[in-house]
């Protein structure tokens, strides 16, 4: 009968909680702990090893100092989304977050090193949890959730998509907590691409570290090693390599500090932060977006020597076209005069502008066509550019006949 057989197997059913760890266990999870310079945290249904690093403001990690990120400085919420809100983040409610796991992801996927930085006065606070064997994971848990309160803002990379993803269902599948609540959730991967993609073209955290941050890692373990090295520790105790993994994800969480104020300040600093003319475009774009066209045209200002330098006629054609919008047309109209007379698709569309503007706004007519014609002579090849040229020139020559034909 099934009620037999489930009387049966429920005599090999024992609860973790009501288990006693073997001694072996516990030489086990000190060996880990010795291994990793933590402490070992024991509680009724598993232990964790916890790793404790302060970093003052003298810390430097590439280029920059702790002491130079100016602490007080607020971060704004609209740094790190499209949007246009001017929120202002409380400092003091940033949880900088990283992990290390089994795998890319699924159920089987479990979260054996969870890191979490917070800024503690005038430096950063790091806290890891390594998980020492599977039993353990239910009271590592417990401890990760109570790093994150109602207040909480998350910050990672990729985090959105990835990392949370599988904390919360490795919380529920322990049934530590069903719905992980916390405030926000900022994830700097994408701020990171809308800002550096057009340069960098690759945004992992690792080439972001190297070419924003000037930070290289010395004898860091590749990624995709990391899962290898814990299932080492599992099946023969051995630590080789495990400190590698714990100063990996160390140096995640510090990197995640570190490129919020990069962020920040070239949200608020431009000038004193980029200098390559692929990244203005980038802001430009960025304030473009969100029709700050003062603030853009303010920002390309303090850029014309390296945009002209450069001759980047794609960022100085945003910029007049922010005067336009702005209604600042006689800076618009010089800006399309200096760009219509190089031989670029930029050059094309500012004599289109020109014509418009002497067209409709300053009833030139002939000098319209002259601007109209001016383009038809760098059209691109494009069959939409032709199109619109031709009819353009169509249309003025109409109206200057039927000027004269009036008279």
């Amino acid at each position: 009968m099934p009620q037999d057989r489930l009387r049966r197997l429920s005599k090999h059913i024992v609860s973790p909680k009501e288990t006693s760890k073997p001694d072996y266990q516990d030489a086990h999870s000190l060996k880990l702990a010795e291994c990793l310079k933590g402490e070992l945290c024991v509680r009724s249904n598993g232990s964790y090893v916890k790793i404790v690093s302060d970093f003052d403001e003298t810390y430097a990690h590439g280029k920059a100092m702790i002491l130079d990120l100016k602490l007080l400085t607020p971060f704004k919420r609209d740094h790190f989304y499209e949007s246009n809100e001017p929120e202002l983040l409380d400092a003091e409610n940033l949880l900088f977050f990283d992990m290390e796991t089994t795998g890319l992801g699924g159920s089987g996927t479990v979260a054996f090193l969870i890191g979490f930085g917070s800024i503690r006065g005038n430096g950063l606070q790091v806290r890891q949890y390594f998980l020492p064997d599977y039993p353990d994971e239910e009271a590592m848990l417990e401890a990760v959730r109570s790093e994150i309160t109602e207040d909480t803002i998350i910050v990672s990379y990729n985090g959105k998509s990835f990392d949370m993803p599988i904390l919360t269902d490795r919380m529920i599948i322990q049934r530590v907590e069903r719905n992980l609540a916390f405030a926000d959730h900022i994830d700097l991967l994408h701020p990171v691409r809308r800002l550096y993609r057009r340069r960098l073209r690759d945004c992992t955290l690792a080439n972001v570290e190297k070419n924003i941050l000037d930070f290289y890692r010395h004898d860091d373990i590749p990624g995709h090693l990391v899962p290898s090295i814990y299932f080492n520790w599992l099946s023969t105790t051995d630590t080789d390599l495990l400190d590698k993994v714990a100063e990996h994800n160390l140096n995640d969480i510090i990197s995640l500090f570190f490129i919020m104020h990069h962020i920040s300040g070239v949200r608020e600093r431009p000038a004193d932060k980029i200098s390559e003319p692929d990244d203005i475009l980038s802001l430009a774009r960025i304030l473009e977006r969100r029709r700050e066209h003062n603030n853009l045209c303010k920002m390309l200002e303090r850029f014309g020597d390296i945009t002209w330098g450069h001759e980047r006629f794609d960022i100085l054609y945003l910029q007049s076209l922010s005067y336009k919008k702005g209604g600042r047309f006689p800076e618009a109209v010089a800006l399309w005069e200096k760009i219509a007379a190089n031989s670029t698709t930029e050059s094309f569309l500012a004599g289109i502008e020109l014509a418009k503007y002497f067209e409709h706004r300053a009833k030139d007519i002939k000098k319209a066509l002259h601007f109209a014609r001016c383009a038809k002579a760098i059209c691109p090849p494009q069959a939409r550019f032709k199109d619109d040229v031709l009819k353009r020139i169509n249309r003025l020559n109409e109206k200057l006949s039927r000027a004269h034909s009036s008279k």
